[in-house]
C-alpha cells in the first residue's frame, strides 16, 4: 500500500505487539535490577556490570537486526518473519526474566536479559521500518506513528497498574507482581503477533539486490537530512538521559515525594496515550519538523519551570501538572521521530535505488539508547563533582551542580535540538516530490 489510509483494523493490528514489548521495556533498567538485588542477593557492582553488558549487546544487535531485515526476501515480506521470531524469543525469555528469586543468580539474570533484548530487538527494528513501507503518504505516516506511540504508553500504563490490582497485598512492585505481568505479556504476544502477521499487509518494498553494509553506510554518509535528524535526536536523547538519571533524586532527596513517583508515572503515561492522537493534526498544519521543534520548545519550558518548584505540600500537584505537560511534548517527539525517519528512508531510496529502512531505523534506536546512556552518565558525573549527596543534606554548590546537570545542560541541548529541527529540509512539499519520483520509478 503506497498511498491512502490503512484501515483502522490493520492499523491497530500493526501496533498491537508494541503493547507487550513495552511492558517488557518498563521495568528493564530500574525495577528488575532492584528486585534482583533484593530477592536474588546480586551485588550492585554485579548488576552494574550486567546492565553495561546487556546495553552494549543491545546497541550492537540493533544495526545487525536492521541489516538482516533489509536483506530478507520472503513471501511474507522482509519484516514479518523477524517480528514473529522475536515474539517467540521474547515469550520464552520473559517467563524466566520476570521471576527473581533466591536461586536466580547473576548468570541467570544476564542470560535471560540477553534473551529478552534479542526478542524485542528482532521485533522493534523491523516493526519500525515497516511503517515506511505501509504507506508513502506524508500525513498517514504521522497517523500510524501516533498509534504506535499510544501503544508504547499503553504498555507502560499496564505494567505500572499491575501492583494496584486488589489481589496483591501491597502496591509495591514485587516478584509476585512481575510474575503476574509475565503471564500478561506472554498472552498478549501469543494473540497480537499472529493477528499482526495475518491482518497487516506486508507493505511495498522495491525488490532490488540485497543491500551491502558498505553501500548502506555510504548512503547514510551522503544523506544530509539524516545528518540533521541524527544531530537533532542525539541532542534530545542526551538531554532526556540527563533528566532521567537525576529524576528520582529530584523527587526524593530534593522534593521529598518519592512515594508519589508511581502516580506521576501513571498520570503522565495515560496522558501520553491521549496526546499521541493530538499530534497528527498538528503535524498536518505545521509539518513533522515543526512538531519536532515544538516538542523541543515544550521540553525547554517545562525544564525551566521545574527549577522553581519548591519542596513542600505543593510539590506533588505541581510535578503532576509539569510532567503532564512534559508528557505531551515527549509524545510529540516520539510521533514525529518515527514519521520523519520514514521520509528520510524515502530520500535514501530515491538516491540509492535500495530500501534500507530497517538499517535506518536501527540507527535511530541506537541514537536513542546511546544518547540516554551518555546523558545519564554525564549528569551523574556533574552532580558528583559538585558534591551532591543523595543521602545527605545538600545546599550551595552541591545543589548548583545538581540543577546544572538536571536543568541547565538539558535546556542547552534542547535548544540545539530545536535549531536543528528548524533546519530539517524534508517538508511536505519536498517529500511529495520524492514520493512522486519514486512512484514514477516503479511505473505508477
Amino acid at each position: 500500500m503506497a498511498k491512502g489510509q490503512l484501515r483502522i483494523g490493520p492499523a491497530l493490528a500493526y501496533v498491537a505487539p508494541i503493547v507487550p514489548v513495552w511492558m517488557l521495556h518498563a521495568p528493564a533498567l530500574s525495577v528488575l535490577p532492584a528486585l534482583y538485588a533484593k530477592h536474588a542477593g546480586i551485588s550492585l557492582s554485579a548488576l552494574g556490570a550486567i546492565l553495561l553488558i546487556t546495553r552494549l549487546f543491545d546497541g550492537i544487535t540493533d544495526p545487525l537486526a536492521g541489516y538482516l531485515s533489509d536483506r530478507t526476501r520472503s513471501r511474507l515480506g522482509p519484516r514479518k518473519p523477524w517480528i514473529v521470531a522475536g515474539g517467540i524469543i521474547a515469550t520464552i525469555s520473559c517467563y524466566f526474566w520476570f521471576r527473581p528469586a533466591a536461586d536466580t543468580g547473576p548468570l541467570y539474570f544476564l542470560l535471560w536479559s540477553i534473551g529478552v533484548y534479542i526478542g524485542w530487538t528482532l521485533m522493534e527494528i523491523p516493526h519500525s521500518a515497516w511503517l515506511a513501507e505501509l504507506t508513502q503518504d506524508y500525513d498517514e505516516r504521522s497517523r500510524l506513528s501516533s498509534y504506535r506511540t499510544a501503544a508504547v504508553y499503553v504498555g507502560y500504563v499496564l505494567f505500572f497498574c499491575a501492583p494496584l490490582l486488589p489481589f496483591f497485598a501491597t502496591t509495591e512492585i514485587t516478584p509476585e507482581v512481575t510474575s503476574f505481568v509475565s503471564w500478561a505479556v506472554i498472552a498478549l504476544l501469543i494473540v497480537s503477533v499472529p493477528i499482526m502477521a495475518w491482518k497487516v499487509p506486508s507493505g511495498e518494498l522495491v525488490m532490488t539486490d540485497r543491500p551491502r553494509l558498505k553501500e548502506i553506510l555510504l548512503g547514510m554518509w551522503r544523506n544530509r537530512p539524516f545528518h540533521i535528524f541524527f544531530g537533532c535526536m542525539l541532542a534530545g536523547n542526551v538531554a532526556s538521559g540527563m533528566v532521567g538519571a537525576l529524576y528520582f533524586f529530584f523527587m526524593d532527596a530534593y522534593l521529598g515525594i518519592a512515594d508519589k513517583i508511581v502516580f506521576v508515572a501513571l498520570g503522565t503515561s495515560a496522558l501520553g496515550v491521549v496526546s499521541s492522537q493530538f499530534w497528527p493534526p498538528v503535524m498536518a498544519r505545521i509539518g513533522k519538523h515543526g512538531a519536532l521543534a515544538a516538542s523541543a520548545t515544550g521540553a525547554i519550558l517545562t525544564l525551566a519551570i521545574m527549577a522553581f518548584i519548591p519542596p513542600g505540600p505543593l510539590a506533588f500537584p505541581l510535578m503532576l501538572v509539569i510532567f503532564a505537560c512534559s508528557s505531551v511534548t515527549a509524545t510529540g517527539q516520539m510521533v514525529s521521530n518515527m514519521a520523519i525517519m520514514a521520509d528520510v528512508v524515502d530520500y535514501d531510496e530515491l538516491r540509492t535505488g535500495k530500501n534500507n529502512a530497517a538499517s535506518y531505523y536501527s540507527f535511530n534506536a541506537f541514537i536513542a539508547k546511546f544518547g540516554v546512556a551518555i546523558g545519564g552518565g554525564l549528569s551523574l558525573v556533574i552532580a558528583g563533582l559538585f558534591g551532591f549527596d543523595p543521602n545527605g543534606h545538600n545546599a550551595g554548590w552541591p545543589m548548583a551542580g545538581f540543577f546544572t546537570a538536571f536543568i541547565g545542560v538539558p535546556i542547552l541541548l534542547n535548544l540545539s535540538s530545536l535549531w536543528l529541527a528548524l533546519r530539517f529540509p524534508l517538508n511536505r512539499r519536498r517529500h511529495a516530490i520524492i514520493a512522486h519520483r519514486l512512484a514514477r520509478r516503479k511505473g505508477k
